[in-house]
């Protein structure tokens, strides 16, 4: 990245793009083939599969938070010391980001499937509007809500209740 003045940004060939576009497809890639893997595994609870998958899902946003944060945080070569392009693009959706997060892992929490289910559609609304005010987050937010979806599809699977053991008497066992 090479800047004429301090906040400017340019890349002439666009070269220097294709390595980080790489990486950040390739480790949503690794993260889709993860929750492939826990969404077609043969567990005995589906309700840990879906807590898994929605525990998965968390990750393209750790990663679009870190990266973008760290590729925007000034360091001793530039021009602008103590400047930080971050804040202002990225705080808001962080906000709502983080929300999503939030609502994630207290829905894994939940014991009911049902309530579980409406905690994780609460986050998928989150992440939509997390989209809308950064379109740029729409990659890692795709990969969220793709997961996020599959984990929902999987409580469909669970029954609303806990289901008690039926009890067998010792006389119809012999």
């Amino acid at each position: 990245m090479g800047s004429d003045d301090p906040g400017s940004f340019y890349c002439a060939d666009g070269i220097g793009y294709i390595g980080v576009g790489v990486a950040t497809y390739g480790v949503y890639g690794v993260i889709l083939l993860i929750a492939l893997g826990i969404a077609m595994a043969d567990l005995k609870s589906s309700g840990m599969q879906s807590r898994l998958l929605a525990g998965i899902s968390i990750l393209p946003i750790a990663m679009f938070s870190w990266s973008t944060w760290y590729a925007t945080s000034s360091r001793p070569i530039d021009q602008a010391p103590g400047a930080n392009y971050w804040v202002q693009p990225l705080l808001p959706v962080t906000a709502v980001l983080v929300t999503a997060v939030i609502v994630i892992l207290a829905a894994g929490l939940i014991p009911r499937p049902g309530l579980r289910t409406a905690g994780f559609r609460l986050a998928m609304a989150l992440f939509v509007a997390a989209a809308l005010i950064q379109p740029g987050s729409l990659s890692a937010v795709a990969v969220t809500l793709g997961t996020l979806a599959a984990a929902v599809c999987l409580e469909w699977r669970v029954p609303d209740e806990v289901e008690t053991p039926t009890v067998t008497s010792a006389r119809k066992l012999l």
